[in-house]
């Protein structure tokens, strides 16, 4: 045996080894100023950045199934979580296209049929407009720290930004994702990355927020970028075109009648 080689390679190896370690350490070390962070007042940060009583946007979907982009417009008005209406103004084909939620039941009018539809049961598991969020996700559209329970996981660097990882366990057994992953600026109070799991650990959806600007005193994500980790090599992109928060809203908008004006 060559016991010059044998020693060298030993040493290069636990050097290897420590290296990794030391880097493990060093990224999943949490610095000063976090240590006594709560987690739960982060989420809770977060979730005031990105809601309000009431909210009204201009926003496009752009829906890339891998094969061809399209791309809907529509207008969209919320009140807290529980009331939203959405309405398409484009393309042709979706134009006039209208959703309403009102806490856990949700409707859809289109023109072609001139049909209001209940969404519900295995309807809500069904691609939205094609898109890679699906009707249940419109349902789960919610303030994180009402739903779910957050606990640090470790610290991350993510698209250059030291991000402090949180793992999510929701309250309620029967939640679509009883799991979540988020990768958050306690800096900022902003989520950079978010994952969404099945109660199997089974990751179902990945969402990406980017372009974060002040608006109205909150920061708020230019876009976000949804991908079903069911399907292969798809994407569809929310893009917040106009947004306005605590706005009036008429009562006319959580109502069934404006479906079918």
């Amino acid at each position: 045996m060559n016991w010059k080689r044998w020693i060298r390679n030993t040493a290069l190896g636990w050097a290897m080894v420590l290296a990794l370690v030391s880097t493990a350490a060093g990224q999943n070390s949490i610095p000063e100023e976090w240590k006594n962070l709560d987690p739960l007042k982060l989420v809770e940060a977060i979730d005031a950045n990105l809601w309000s009583a009431t909210k009204y946007v201009e926003g496009r979907l752009i829906v890339d199934n891998g094969r061809r982009v399209r791309t809907l417009e529509m207008n969209t008005w919320m009140e807290g979580i529980v009331k939203s209406f959405s309405h398409y103004k484009s393309p042709p084909r979706e134009r006039d296209t209208k959703m309403l939620k009102i806490d856990r039941k949700l409707w859809l009018y289109t023109p072609q049929t001139d049909r209001i539809i209940l969404i519900a049961g295995h309807l809500l598991r069904q691609s939205m407009m094609g898109s890679d969020l699906s009707y249940e996700d419109m349902l789960e559209d919610e303030k994180l720290s009402d739903a779910y329970i957050p606990e640090i996981a470790k610290v991350e660097e993510f698209e250059g930004v030291k991000t402090l990882v949180l793992d999510l366990t929701a309250k309620d057994p029967e939640k679509t994702y009883q799991f979540r992953k988020v990768w958050t600026d306690p800096e900022r109070k902003i989520v950079l990355r978010e994952q969404r799991f099945a109660k199997s650990g089974k990751l179902l959806k990945m969402i990406d927020f980017k372009g974060y600007r002040t608006i109205d005193g909150r920061l708020f994500p230019r876009k976000m970028v949804f991908r079903d980790m069911l399907k292969d090599n798809t994407k569809t992109t929310y893009m917040f075109d106009h947004i306005e928060f605590n706005v009036d809203i008429p009562a006319k908008y959580f109502s069934k009648r404006i479906l079918k004006r």
